[in-house]
């Protein structure tokens, strides 16, 4: 059986993306047709019919990238499709308009893989409406490191599914670098001082307002429920953001250099809650009762040593998954949850059985 040729593209050559690049793409060539032929960021984009030179990718981009959108890949598409070739696109930015361009490149013929949260969370009815979508114009979506960066919590989830065992909770520490930080943190530190250092070693979001503000946390919680076959949406979650309101506003590097601010408002927040308190979890959870309806939120939660979330190694996401089969003994996954490491190896994970299953065909 010959093998599909398959053409990627890559929107998002930052720390995930460059790291995928450098490291996993160039392993393509020994397992099949495929090849990255179009590279995409924010300000300029390159295209190699013949593939990109993986050794220099950063030199071509810079010097002779086209002006343009990393959003406007319909062209690429188009030349791809006159090549006879299959398209893949890898989304690995943080953007929500760059999800929101999901539903028409597969409709151009695009299978797409994310690390990108924003289509897996977005409001139910366009999450609907783009799974039809995918449905009619048989395309392929893979975002297995949309939660866990590369542990195989919602493979789990879907084989839990699949065999008719019924999801009862899912409760666990999402956030692989509030895990770092909380890890670290004890009671009468500067709560900034972890963070930035989180920041330097590129375990945070871009704005690490969104992991601080339990708003990354609550859209893993969503896919997770979807993956379940739960219809919540984020307006159903209770969350804990630990932002103060005077820093919820300004520009990212503005909240960053008001680190005293912040941590005056964490220290107040903690010395009226949980005086005593050394240890903290940031926790995000869904359930569903008794009588079928859908909970979930994130909350900071003081924690003892005794407690199954103090002595996990720093930056460590563990999910304890309850279902019909898994209740009194529940299904736990355990490992790296942040990092550019394991999250491009999660991609490259998602490619290789993309490609196998595109090869099927």
């Amino acid at each position: 059986m010959s093998q599909a040729e398959i053409a990627i593209g890559v929107v998002g050559v930052g720390t995930i993306g460059g790291y995928w690049l450098d490291h996993f793409a160039t392993q393509l060539s020994l397992a099949s047709q495929a090849r990255v032929t179009a590279l995409f960021r924010s300000n300029c984009w390159l295209e190699v019919p013949r593939g990109v030179d993986l050794t220099q990718w950063r030199e071509y981009l810079s010097e002779r990238g086209e002006a343009g959108s990393a959003v406007d890949v319909a062209s690429w598409l188009q030349r791809t499709r006159a090549r006879d070739q299959q398209a893949v696109l890898l989304d690995l930015t943080a953007s929500e308009a760059v999800s929101r361009s999901y539903p028409s490149w597969a409709a151009a013929g695009a299978h797409i893989i994310s690390a990108n949260k924003y289509a897996g969370s977005s409001a139910f009815s366009w999450y609907q409406e783009f799974r039809r979508i995918l449905q009619q114009y048989q395309r392929q979506w893979y975002y297995n490191t949309t939660v866990g960066a590369g542990l195989p919590i919602l493979t789990a989830l879907h084989e839990r599914c699949m065999c008719g065992d019924k999801v009862l909770r899912i409760e666990g520490n999402l956030s692989g670098s509030l895990s770092w930080i909380f890890q670290n943190y004890r009671s009468g530190e500067k709560l900034s001082d972890w963070l930035r250092q989180a920041q330097q070693q590129g375990l945070t979001e871009p704005d690490p307002r969104l992991d601080l503000g339990g708003m990354d946390v609550a859209r893993k919680l969503i896919i997770l429920a979807r993956e379940a076959g739960w219809p919540l949406e984020l307006k159903d979650l209770a969350i804990h953001n630990l932002v103060p309101p005077q820093l919820r506003d300004c520009s990212a590097p503005e909240f960053v250099a008001q680190g005293d601010v912040f941590d005056a408002a964490f220290d107040r927040w903690r010395e009226d809650e949980h005086p005593e308190a050394q240890q903290w979890v940031y926790l995000g959870y869904i359930t569903q009762d008794d009588e079928g309806g859908y909970h979930g939120g994130t909350e900071l939660v003081p924690i003892t040593e005794s407690s199954v979330y103090a002595n996990l190694p720093a930056g460590n996401a563990n999910f304890t998954v309850r279902t019909q089969q898994y209740d009194a003994n529940p299904l736990v996954i355990q490992g790296p949850g942040a990092g550019p490491e394991v999250t491009a190896a999660g991609v490259h994970s998602d490619v290789l059985q993309l490609i196998a299953q595109l090869n099927k065909h």
